[in-house]
């Protein structure tokens, strides 16, 4: 409950890492671990695994709970899932969205600090933690492991009847709101 987005209406990223500062405040309680390792993307409970409990933390981040494209959305008043269009339409609203933003990006950052081994799934996400969490010497890509022997056979040229049949695409992403997989769809037909 106390990380499910429907619990905080407003506020949603700050509201759900004050949750999981509470979750590790149970885990604690329960048990003090000599290393923690998150993969969960639950950063702010880095602090209290620390100072509380006396742990070592590392951690392997697939999606940052907050990241420069997010700031740059709400800044530039653009239309996306993190920004609605009653927010990218006011001035106001925009701007009291980017104060937000911006103080939880920066503490993000603080607990990110944290961790003293930080693990990524992709360079987009080093990307975004390295600026955000601004410890790129203790930042590491680390690929999922993938099977790709079935992909690694397809040819890399097309026969004349594959090509004559129109385009071919293959994409592969998780079914997230932001990857927009609708205007990949759009965009092709």
């Amino acid at each position: 409950w106390w990380v499910e987005a429907s619990t905080w209406r407003r506020l949603t990223l700050l509201g759900q890492s004050l949750g999981s500062m509470v979750l590790a405040w149970e885990a604690l309680c329960s048990f003090r671990p000599d290393v923690f390792i998150d993969s969960m993307g639950y950063a702010f409970s880095f602090p209290l695994f620390r100072l509380v409990g006396g742990c070592r933390i590392g951690c392997y981040v697939h999606y940052p709970t907050i990241s420069t494209d997010m700031l740059a959305r709400v800044q530039s008043r653009s239309l996306g899932v993190c920004n609605d269009s009653l927010v990218a339409r006011s001035a106001f609203l925009s701007m009291g969205k980017l104060v937000y933003y911006k103080l939880f990006a920066w503490l993000y950052g603080l607990v990110g600090s944290f961790a003293e081994v930080v693990m990524v799934n992709s360079s987009w996400t080093c990307g975004h933690i390295k600026a955000i969490w601004k410890m790129p010497t203790r930042t590491t890509i680390v690929y999922p492991p993938c099977d790709t022997r079935m992909l690694s056979s397809l040819p890399l040229e097309r026969t004349k009847c594959e090509a004559e049949s129109g385009q071919l695409v293959l994409s592969l992403a998780q079914f997230r709101p932001e990857k927009d997989h609708s205007l990949q769809l759009r965009s092709l037909a």
